[in-house]
């Protein structure tokens, strides 16, 4: 039987947050290029693949990013004027806006996954899907989230790393 975290040690936290830190980095490394590419920030690339998910109005979007409210809202103000976001009425209740992708904005998040796609392909082939699955579902545990709060567009089937 394994260790529960409780063993861990100042050592074992100290590697962890290096491992995270790790992979912010990398990740910044392959979408920053794509995100200056479209004079937008590393946030207004996020908050393109969080639209694209659902996560489709100011007021949820400032929630889950922890940001103000008029931050949010100049971060899509810039991103409309991208051309990558639009605002459209609600069909049910006029007084709410809704935020979608537009295609253009579908191509810089694309360009970004394949970035990341290629930086897998490549830097991380000897690792199993297992292994990846693994991975996620003790980041997943360690953050406290069993599960994302935002859903997966891209997850065709239902099939979600282990709990």
């Amino acid at each position: 039987m394994t260790d529960t975290i409780g063993a861990a040690d100042d050592a074992d936290i100290v590697d962890f947050l290096g491992a995270v830190m790790d992979v912010q980095r990398m990740i910044s490394a392959l979408t920053t290029p794509v995100a200056a590419e479209n004079s937008i920030s590393e946030r207004g690339l996020g908050i393109i693949f969080l639209v694209h998910a659902g996560v489709d109005r100011p007021g949820l979007l400032s929630e889950f990013l922890d940001v103000l409210p008029s931050t949010i809202t100049s971060d899509i103000d810039k991103l409309i004027a991208a051309g990558l976001l639009r605002r459209t009425p609600s069909e049910t209740d006029r007084r709410v806006t809704r935020i979608e992708v537009t295609a253009k904005g579908a191509g810089v998040q694309q360009k970004s996954l394949q970035q990341l796609h290629g930086f897998f392909r490549a830097k991380v082939a000897g690792v199993a899907l297992e292994e990846l699955q693994a991975c996620i579902t003790t980041l997943r545990k360690l953050s406290g989230v069993p599960q994302s709060p935002v859903p997966n567009p891209l997850r065709k089937d239902a099939r979600q790393p282990s709990p």
